[in-house]
């Protein structure tokens, strides 16, 4: 029944229902379980973290074996793949030659799952239009059963920052990744003209936008916001329908502030005496977590010092230098930037293969514009990667788990939306 409050023409959810469903029937067994596989994604990433990787890797190892088996590696033509696979190949260079080759090759190595199952599903499961509608359909049903869980943590137990239903700090990144894609498409529909649709797709972001704050997670709600309002002006925008919209949130964002002051600090004065560009200081553990970095990348420019090895050799470093870098060193587990993370454990080259690996996806996306942009999924696409490999923000480890499992999913929804690069291919041929 929702389904057809959101539909436009544009994008008509019940139609894509059953023209994906008899598309699915019209499989062969394989491609059938796997493509049903991969549509539950968004409900195993509410479980856990190790069932969402094993999903995720099952899917780009079983992709690998597929191509293997069909000799299909047109794919790997692609910029972004490239600049990937070398990426990875120096990472495990850098990582046999550091001080600590056995942990840090371990965890280089296993990073080419994300790359493969982005593959996986441009180049194979998400290919068909109507598949990846359906797969938004699951994302809507997966975000609104968390938005569903957070707002029940809230309830029974308020708190500044939520971890239901995880056990950790890190619901937010459910709502903000995963769910990005469709938070863009449905903020562009939401502007796009005055109908049933838009006030319904408006009603879903403002909730989204809401949970978002409760969670206590400050970078996810500004990608969030940040990435719907880019979303809002790139398709089809009706000036005075975003400006409702952005007031409407925003009135909803100071009520819930006003109503809980724990929420009102942290996302105002403890938020912004935390930016590590404007405040250096010494009490400043985000800075020091980027100046930790910065300086191990100093010590080894070229090669770095291997994949996660900051986490292990932060605590041994002369915090006295290098002496024109303010502040002090904050160790945790990673520097908590991907671009000074890959400048400590990849140095300069894995970080320029890194920068190139980043515009690479954010340009594929950005090209679906122009194969359909009647359509929002593949208008707003480029979205989702500028914001997730946006430089100045905090994010997880480039090298880590679940905050890996988050963008990656997005990543692969955005650039499955270009298949030009088949086009590219059939022209060779």
């Amino acid at each position: 029944m929702i389904l057809k409050y959101i539909s436009i023409p544009e994008l008509n959810f019940s139609k894509s229902w059953e023209d994906g469903s008899n598309k699915i029937k019209s499989l062969n067994t394989f491609e059938k379980s796997m493509t049903i596989f991969w549509l539950l994604g968004p409900f195993i990433y509410l479980i856990e973290r190790d069932p969402a990787d094993l999903w995720l890797t099952l899917i780009g190892i079983i992709f690998l074996l597929r191509c293997i088996k069909n000799k299909d590696w047109d794919w790997t033509s692609q910029i972004w793949f490239k600049s990937a696979l070398v990426l990875w190949l120096f990472g495990l260079f850098s990582a046999v030659t550091s001080t600590d080759p056995f942990f840090t090759f371990q965890q280089g190595f296993v990073w080419i799952r994300f790359p493969l199952y982005v593959a996986a599903a441009q180049v194979w499961l998400a290919k068909d239009r109507e598949i990846r509608v359906l797969m938004l359909m699951s994302m809507l049903i997966g975000m609104l059963l968390m938005c569903g869980i957070l707002i029940a943590e809230t309830l029974i137990e308020p708190k500044p920052r939520l971890t239901w239903p995880y056990g950790d700090l890190i619901p937010g990144g459910y709502v903000a990744k995963v769910s990005l894609p469709l938070f863009c498409i449905l903020m562009a529909t939401a502007v796009s003209k005055k109908s049933k649709a838009s006030i319904f797709s408006g009603m879903i972001v403002l909730v989204s936008i809401i949970v978002i704050v409760l969670t206590g997670e400050r970078t996810n709600f500004l990608l969030l916001a940040c990435g719907g309002i880019i979303a809002s002006f790139v398709w089809k925008p009706k000036f005075i329908i975003i400006s409702s919209l952005i007031f409407i949130e925003v009135i909803g964002v100071l009520a819930l502030f006003l109503s809980r002051p724990d929420l009102s600090r942290r996302y105002g004065e403890a938020f912004l005496n935390s930016i590590p560009i404007t405040n250096t200081s010494n009490n400043n553990e985000y800075w020091g977590a980027w100046r930790g970095g910065i300086q191990q990348g100093l010590i080894n420019p070229i090669k770095g010092i291997g994949p996660s090895g900051t986490r292990n050799t932060c605590a041994n470093l002369d915090t006295n230098l290098p002496e024109w870098l303010p502040g002090r060193n904050y160790c945790g587990n990673h520097p908590h930037n991907f671009y000074i993370q890959l400048f400590a454990e990849v140095g300069a080259i894995g970080l320029l293969l890194g920068c190139v690996m980043f515009g690479s996806l954010i340009t594929t996306c950005y090209k679906a514009r122009f194969e359909n942009f009647n359509c929002p999924m593949a208008a707003t696409a480029f979205v989702i990667p500028f914001g997730l490999f946006f430089p100045i923000q905090q994010f997880g480890s480039f090298y880590g788990q679940w905050g890996n499992l988050f963008i990656w999913f997005a990543i692969a929804f955005a650039i499955s939306q270009f298949q030009g690069w088949r086009k590219a291919r059939d022209t060779l041929n």
